[in-house]
């Protein structure tokens, strides 16, 4: 994967989304200024930005509501559990 400017490889995580008939394993590569690339097997998925509030909506990509809002668990859940990894 190559590394576009900002985002930081060595910082990414991975989340199980549960869809209705599906579930997929998807890489967050997040950036510095707090947004977050979606990759799913290599295919960026799209991007969301996590809002000062600790809200996360969509900036790019065809992502559904369920699926933002199951992203915005997960990173709110390991920023807070692994805060420390990035202080």
């Amino acid at each position: 994967m190559l590394q576009q400017s900002g985002f930081l490889p060595q910082h990414q995580f991975h989340v199980l989304i549960n869809l209705p008939g599906q579930q997929l394993n998807v890489t967050l590569l997040p950036h510095h200024q707090g947004h977050f690339k979606v990759i799913e097997h290599g295919e960026v998925l799209g991007e969301v930005e996590l809002t000062p509030e600790n809200t996360c909506v969509r900036r790019s990509g065809k992502l559904t509501k369920g699926f933002v809002k199951q992203l915005e668990q997960h990173i709110k859940t390991y920023y807070r559990e692994f805060k420390s990894l990035f202080a």
